[in-house]
């Protein structure tokens, strides 16, 4: 039979997209029949998680609750949650269900320890100025020996805006992706040989962006992950 797939989605809704149709393109099928169940709660009404961080604002945790226990009561097996920033509420949203909800950091620099060891202490970090703040993944990557490279006061400006563009749903068109060029390209003299998507709209840039710098992509990390679990 196999499992069956919870998305809790809305943050953003590209993101949400971007995932799903990750799952659908990596699953061996020939058929229809062959694919996996999923279900998707599309939310996004949850309040901004770089808000409650940056600016101590309407707290995300209660409207997220409220969409895993929705996603548990529909039957689902287990959720991934397409948005690093929100896993700063990981263990209460965990504590809030009874199923397994995947560990969208911990699940990519166990992907990166296996299947890229050769990167360690040469990737470059792109995430929200929130993720960076919570040292989600500066603490993840820490645990297991490596070491990233953070982007300067300056550069996360760029790269903000550069995720509040795709936000608005401008990926092709987004005016920040020059810029992203030149930082990578300052940062590949400096030693770094890949950059790590750590926000989920990042890798809606990445077709976009110099392809002489490795893109690790957790979005991608996280949907393989959630093809072999559903079909355990």
């Amino acid at each position: 039979m196999g499992k069956t797939i919870g998305i809790m989605g809305g943050m953003g809704p590209m993101a949400t997209i971007d995932l799903f149709e990750k799952i659908v393109a990596h699953t061996p099928a020939a058929t229809d029949q062959d694919h996996i169940r999923m279900l998707i709660y599309n939310n996004p009404k949850i309040p901004s998680r770089m808000e409650a961080i940056l600016e101590q604002k309407e707290d995300p945790l209660p409207e997220m609750i409220r969409s895993a226990r929705l996603l548990e009561a529909a039957g689902v097996d287990f959720i991934l949650i397409p948005c690093h920033t929100a896993h700063a509420w990981y263990e209460p949203l965990q504590d809030a269900v009874t199923i397994p909800i995947v560990h969208m950091i911990e699940n990519t620099v166990a992907w990166i320890e296996r299947h890229h060891p050769q990167l360690a202490d040469r990737i470059l970090l792109l995430a929200t100025t929130a993720t960076l703040q919570k040292r989600l993944y500066q603490h993840a990557f820490s645990a297991k020996g490596m070491r990233l490279h953070i982007p300067s006061q300056a550069e996360q400006q760029v790269i903000a805006a550069a995720i509040a563009e795709a936000k608005a749903s401008r990926i092709q068109t987004n005016p920040h992706i020059g810029a992203l060029n030149r930082l990578f390209a300052h940062h590949q003299e400096q030693g770094v040989a890949a950059v790590l998507g750590a926000c989920t709209e990042i890798p809606l840039l990445f077709p976009y962006l110099d392809e002489q710098m490795k893109k690790l992509d957790p979005t991608l990390f996280l949907a393989k992950r959630a093809i072999s679990l559903a079909q355990e």
